[in-house]
């Protein structure tokens, strides 16, 4: 069954509100509303002609290595939704793609109605034997395909969707990591040191030169490599309720709370996490130690919080 929303109120008009389509993490409607915070006035599934689906290398190969992108080519179809947002939801959701240019092109619903959208098109071209493609994360992948079922998506797309194969750490990768966690804890200068989320805090990247940026990821807390980019929201923050609600699909802005907001306590326990979200927690530290970060400490209120 196709999810589709009913035409909004004539107040809605080409002046105050956008089309955009999804096909990767933009595909469904539950993601666009609840966790992308959008007004979404009205959705429809269907095609784009003359562009095909693939993905790309992503920010870090060990934790979210893939995103969704797409490629010319004459003979393809590419599915996906068209949903209409307010101009204010567009420009943000164009600065969150800001990998992405804004194509106008043409779409038509499974119905037969023919929209123009606005399509997100790698600002990198693909190039046939230079460009990379990559595997996706379990999470994203399945972003998509839950994206592609809530909104009814051909079965063949589906079926697609499915033969997709997502990253699994390789062994070598696991081994390293736990070798680097056994060292820190048999590290007398290193395995005793406890961090208040307080202090944890001082390390948020404004005075690097004192308070070298780390982060934490469950008990551990990391000394980030400075020739690494990370996301301004990790640095001096425990992220491993960040990391349950972006697994989880659910709005980063709206469910992650720094120390000192009400609700940060108690931090999330592991043995609440199911074993898919315990093993994307460890992917997100082995994103941090095999790009030269450090464990420098433990964190002392989410161990207490563990009992």
């Amino acid at each position: 069954m196709l999810l589709k929303l009913p035409p909004p109120p004539p107040t809605t008009t080409a002046a105050t509100h956008k089309w955009r389509f999804g096909y990767g993490s933009n595909l469904g409607l539950k993601t666009l509303r609840e966790k992308k915070n959008l007004s979404v006035d009205r959705y429809h599934v269907g095609i784009i002609k003359g562009y095909e689906l693939y993905f790309m290398p992503g920010l870090n190969e060990y934790v979210e290595p893939a995103w969704a992108a797409i490629r010319p080519s004459p003979d393809a179809e590419l599915h996906g939704s068209a949903f209409l947002i307010p101009n204010a939801d567009a420009d943000g959701l164009d600065r969150q793609e800001g990998g992405y240019n804004v194509v106008d092109v043409e779409f038509t619903t499974y119905d037969g109605e023919v929209i123009n959208v606005g399509l997100y098109v790698p600002k990198k071209p693909y190039v046939e034997g230079s460009s990379s493609e990559a595997i996706p994360s379990y999470r994203y992948l399945k972003l998509l395909k839950d994206g592609a079922r809530e909104g009814g998506l051909a079965q063949h797309w589906l079926d697609m969707l499915d033969s997709v194969e997502h990253y699994i750490t390789p062994p070598h990768i696991r081994e390293k990591t736990l070798q680097l966690i056994a060292e820190f804890h048999s590290d007398d200068t290193r395995k005793d040191e406890l961090w208040s989320a307080e202090k944890l805090a001082q390390h948020d990247g404004s005075d690097p030169d004192n308070f070298p940026t780390c982060t934490s990821i469950m008990q551990y807390v990391v000394q980030i490599n400075k020739e690494k980019w990370i996301f301004g929201s990790w640095k001096g923050h425990n992220i491993t309720r960040r990391n349950l609600c972006q697994f989880q699909g659910k709005s980063l802005d709206t469910n992650d709370i720094r120390y000192d907001g009400p609700g940060y306590r108690p931090l999330p326990k592991l043995c609440e996490c199911s074993e898919d979200e315990r093993e994307y927690l460890m992917q997100s530290l082995e994103g941090q130690l095999h790009r030269g970060g450090k464990i420098v400490a433990q964190l002392e209120p989410f161990l207490a919080d563990q009992s």
